[in-house]
């Protein structure tokens, strides 16, 4: 079945968005988990009632802002926010810049996003990876402690 032009161009945008999305899983993942490590770190002195659910409906900059917190990856946070300018654009603004007065898809406008749009996906993939690296930095502390017979983690 050949995919029309109409159906393409929303396809990319479909995957460039699916993309920010991972980014932002990747995020929740990553503080759920450097949570659930202060917890057992410190539950037994101090109560500890935050959790990576708290963060569930989280925009994706009060995310970057968490991460930032609780991470010493500067250069990682940087990335994050620029390219939350670019998931901005994309969520609110690339498919109305492409469409013309009538709704219909403007082949000229969208094929100057294009390369924008692999952007979105490549650097996603990037940031997606090198959120993981940062949490597997310290996520194997959790693993170990349950090996060890600690507890998990509850709120």
């Amino acid at each position: 079945m050949e995919v029309n032009t109409d159906q393409a161009f929303y396809l990319r945008v479909s995957e460039a968005l699916a993309g920010c999305q991972l980014v932002e899983q990747q995020l929740k993942l990553y503080i759920s988990l450097a949570l659930d490590l202060i917890r057992r770190r410190v539950g037994k002195d101090l109560p500890f009632k935050m959790a990576g659910e708290d963060y569930e409906d989280s925009s994706l900059e009060r995310l970057i802002d968490v991460f930032n917190k609780l991470s010493d990856a500067p250069q990682l946070v940087k990335a994050l926010r620029a390219f939350k300018n670019e998931r901005n654009f994309l969520s609110h603004r690339a498919i109305t810049h492409c469409l013309d007065p009538e709704g219909e898809v403007d082949y000229v406008a969208a094929g100057s996003i294009d390369d924008r749009l692999a952007a979105i996906r490549t650097e996603a993939d990037r940031l997606r990876i090198d959120i993981w690296n940062e949490a597997s930095k310290f996520a194997a502390n959790l693993w170990i402690e349950e090996m060890e017979g600690m507890p998990p983690p509850s709120a």
